[in-house]
């Protein structure tokens, strides 16, 4: 084998290698893309989902406010009505 010919073989090789760095490089920059996206997703997702809640509970505690407003309202009324009966 004459050393011209070995020296073809190991730049052919090492394009080889080369060509599949690049390959296997390009498909898990695609995955770390793919994985930062649905890291995003989630970390988005929690946000809205935790502004949601606080939301929720502050229309929940504005609510019983007034229902508790409406009962202490019926309440002086039912009064009123017995004092003028017994009166």
């Amino acid at each position: 084998m004459s050393s011209k010919k070995l020296v073809i073989g190991i730049a052919a090789g090492v394009a080889a290698l080369a060509i599949v760095g690049l390959i296997v490089a390009k498909k898990k920059s695609k995955k770390d893309k793919f994985s930062e996206k649905a890291r995003d997703a989630r970390d988005n997702f929690k946000s809205k989902l935790n502004d949601l809640q606080r939301k929720a509970k502050k229309e929940f505690n504005s609510a019983l406010e007034d229902g508790e407003d409406l009962a202490n309202r019926a309440k002086d009324r039912a009064n009123e009505w017995a004092n003028q009966i017994t009166s």
